[in-house]
């Protein structure tokens, strides 16, 4: 709900209050909804402002930067004018969040006649408010932005805990908390993309409660945290002006991300409501509300180590064990036997497929099966048609080697050309393979960026415009296939790719200890509902763990349900207990995939529960990873229950069973003696012991 009165402005969601002073560009209050007064005089002159740029007093860290037409780097916007808009403008080019209409905007002109434009939209619905700017040049000569940051957040005092998700392939977003009193933090990728080692979502907490912020854009990004004189502490999140320098013509516009921003009293609030803002405003199309299906991927399972029969052969196995999809990965075309060929050559490999990708998709089909395909269409091998035909579709420098990862190179989507090729070979593999699902890979970072005829300052957003470009158009050629986005696992695990991709691949590491951790990261500002989690082989692949295929299974619940291995190598008791997984899994889909997921985060106990939106029931999974003699009782306190509600609540394998109120479930340190396993915490490398419950109403 947006209200004016005069320069005055209240933005509302259901339980938070955000207060604009137009004329003054000042923010004079966010946080918990207030009263609907609008007596904010007192508040007026806190110098909490709604953007900043060099030149003037303040000497914090700037929102906007640029050359301007009169030769200097001072802009100095005062106020113009302001509009409640009756829908959500869209951003040209760049994904954004969708759902609501009005939007506040509001609008600054500099003396040189540059134009600054602010968009506030509010979501009720989940206590969201996406921002957006703009920048205009309505001078006489050609600007030049150094930085323009999508959000400038201004908030009081300086001790704040800041909170950030950080790591590197397979270990992507694990939780990292600092305090800060002063001085500035950043946090930011400069790999031309969201990256494994910082996702773009940040939270700052102090004793009014929580302010989280997020970017909806898959590309370099920048969050920055300063803290100190005159007591306040600035947040800044956009695009990253690292190599950043963008030409804007007279009577063009300059359109950043979108940044969007939530205040809750506490982390797990926080993390609900962002859940439902991505469920919501974010994901979209046929599968935004659609129970995903339980697939099978060859890929650890085989590497490029197959061929038709033993394709066939784990697609048969998992039919058996209720599986519903099969995904073909990496290997099906061109060359391809390794990873040092063949990326670009997107024709089939009949020695691998037998007759190729239609006729084993049909063979695939034919078992009850749906049939998936995996493509990475952003890279190209040197070693390959497509580079021996067109050398300049790769991102390379003339007369410079080029750096080389997974060996391979990167094709340079700021070309429409190379655009245009992408487009129209991977709708091919999609239409002859009648794939219903498409895993979309992106195994390296970027280097060497260049493309002729291309600013260098510019290339990696022009890049993120022609790879959105490119996404767009093949999604809306497909409509109903199920995209799945990877990048070496959760390297562009963001809003802005979840604007197309109904699902992402959280991490390359599928060892369930160190899952426990990676999708708990993820949780606090994406749902379960886009994390891909697959049960593997055990010892693990990536970290040499061994793990039960009960516990591997307990896991990969917090996501999104899959196996990735050779189920031809199944005992008959493996077989049957995936059979009784993957038949529970679907009783409960709904529910653990849709419900609202809470984190356990106890001393000994990590794991999850998810409730059903009207707290009927709830699954819980329990992990303890740790273990030694003579250690205390586990204990752990559940979340998100009915208080209310008495529940009946059973161990999945059938092991125990008790009763109790959702009040005492929450609050009474709930006894677990029976989770501790010492054969499986001692004497398995990295064992972990795992244990679901399933909690249900009590009938009178």
């Amino acid at each position: 709900m947006i209200k004016r009165r005069e320069q005055m402005i209240r933005l509302d969601t259901q339980n938070t209050t955000l207060v604009i002073k137009a004329d003054t560009a000042e923010y004079l209050y966010y946080g918990k909804r207030l009263g609907n007064g609008f007596e904010f005089g007192a508040y007026a002159g806190g110098g909490k402002k709604l953007f900043s740029a060099p030149g003037k007093d303040d000497y914090t860290e700037y929102s906007i930067l640029f050359e301007n037409a009169d030769g200097g780097f001072v802009a100095d916007f005062t106020f113009s004018k302001v509009r409640i808009l009756p829908e959500k403008p869209e951003i040209p080019g760049l994904p954004s969040s969708y759902g609501e209409g009005k939007t506040l905007e509001l609008k600054y002109v500099d003396t040189t006649r540059a134009a600054l434009y602010l968009y506030y939209t509010v979501f009720e619905d989940s206590d969201v408010i996406a921002v957006s700017a703009r920048l205009f040049n309505g001078t006489k000569k050609d600007l030049r932005i150094r930085r323009f940051m999508s959000l400038q957040m201004d908030l009081p005092g300086t001790e704040y805990n800041i909170v950030t998700f950080e790591g590197a392939w397979a270990r992507e977003r694990n939780k990292v908390s600092r305090e800060i009193s002063s001085g500035i933090f950043v946090n930011d990728s400069k790999r031309g993309m969201s990256s494994h080692a910082r996702n773009p979502f940040i939270m700052a907490e102090d004793e009014r409660g929580v302010y989280g912020f997020n970017l909806v854009y898959s590309g370099n990004h920048k969050e920055t945290i300063e803290a100190g004189d005159p007591g306040r502490t600035r947040v800044l999140t956009g695009i990253n002006d690292f190599m950043f320098d963008w030409t804007l013509p007279v009577g063009e516009t300059f359109c950043s991300p979108e940044a969007v921003m939530c205040f809750a009293p506490d982390e797990d609030t926080l993390s609900t409501r962002f859940h439902f803002f991505v469920s919501e405003h974010i994901v979209r199309g046929k599968w935004k509300k659609k129970e995903r299906p339980v697939l099978v991927n060859n890929w650890e399972g085989t590497y490029f180590d197959f061929n038709e029969e033993k394709l066939l052969a784990i697609a048969e196995a998992a039919k058996k064990t209720g599986v519903e999809l099969f995904v073909l990965d990496d290997g099906w075309f061109g060359k391809r036997d390794s990873d040092t060929c063949s990326l670009g050559d997107w024709y089939d490999n009949l020695e691998k497929t037998g007759g190729g990708l239609a006729s084993l998709g049909e063979k695939i089909r034919a078992l009850g099966l749906s049939f998936g395909i995996w493509v990475e269409p952003e890279m190209i091998s040197e070693d390959s048609d497509l580079y021996r035909a067109h050398p300049n579709f790769a991102m390379k420098i003339p007369g410079r080697t080029p750096t080389r990862m997974r060996n391979q190179l990167m094709l340079n989507m700021a070309d429409e050309r190379v655009q245009n090729y992408v487009v129209r070979v991977i709708s091919d593999v999609i239409a002859r393979s009648g794939a219903e699902y498409v895993k979309w890979d992106f195994n390296r970072s970027m280097t060497d960026c260049y493309g002729k005829g291309i600013f260098p300052g510019e290339y990696f957003h022009r890049y993120m415009l022609g790879y959105y470009r490119v996404v767009s158009k093949i999604m809306k050629k497909f409509p109903s296939v199920l995209f799945e986005g990877c990048a070496g696992g959760g390297g562009r695990f963001d809003l802005g790719n979840l604007c197309y991709f109904a699902q992402y691949w959280t991490s390359d590491d599928t060892d369930a200890r160190m899952r426990i951790d990676i999708q708990a990261g993820s949780s606090y500002g994406y749902p379960q509902t886009v994390m891909g989690a697959h049960v593997s082989a055990s010892p693990n692949h990536q970290t040499g763990n061994s793990n039960s295929l009960d516990a591997r299974f307990n896991v990969a619940c917090g996501g999104l349900l899959g196996y990735e291995l050779d189920m031809t190598k199944f005992t008959p008791q493996e077989m049957e207990e995936v059979a009784q997984q993957i038949e529970f899994y679907k009783e409960n889909r709904k529910l653990l995939q849709f419900g609202d997921q809470y984190r356990i985060d106890e001393k000994f106990v990590k794991g999850f529960i998810t409730v059903s939106k009207d707290k009927s029931m709830a699954i819980a999974v329990l992990n303890q990873t740790v273990a030694y003699p003579a250690m205390p009782l586990v204990t752990v306190r559940l979340k998100g229950l009915s208080e209310t509600t008495v529940y009946d609540v059973t161990r999945r394998d059938g092991k125990g069973s008790f009763t109790a109120e959702g009040d005492l479930l929450m609050n009474g340190d709930l006894p677990l003696p029976d989770l501790f396993d010492r054969e499986t915490v001692f004497r398995n490398s990295g064992g972990l012991s795992s244990c679901m419950y399933i909690l249900k109403k009590r009938k009178n």
